[in-house]
């Protein structure tokens, strides 16, 4: 187990596997099968997801600014 306080280093996705999880509905209803095809637990799904996305659209912002 993890103790409090200790962080867990992000961890480095394919290509294939970023699409597949961006790409995913926001209701959840992929959740599963996405974290069975990319190996990660499934509460970490919507969390990857929110997080991929928003570098997505920070590097966008940095594109047309």
């Amino acid at each position: 187990m993890r103790g409090s306080g200790e962080v867990v280093a992000p961890r480095r996705y394919t290509a294939g596997q970023v699409r597949l999880i961006v790409s995913s509905p926001l209701d959840g209803s992929q959740d599963f099968y996405v974290s069975m095809m990319v190996g990660m637990p499934l509460p970490m799904v919507a969390v990857e997801r929110a997080r991929l996305r928003r570098v997505a659209v920070d590097a966008l912002k940095g594109r047309w600014s």
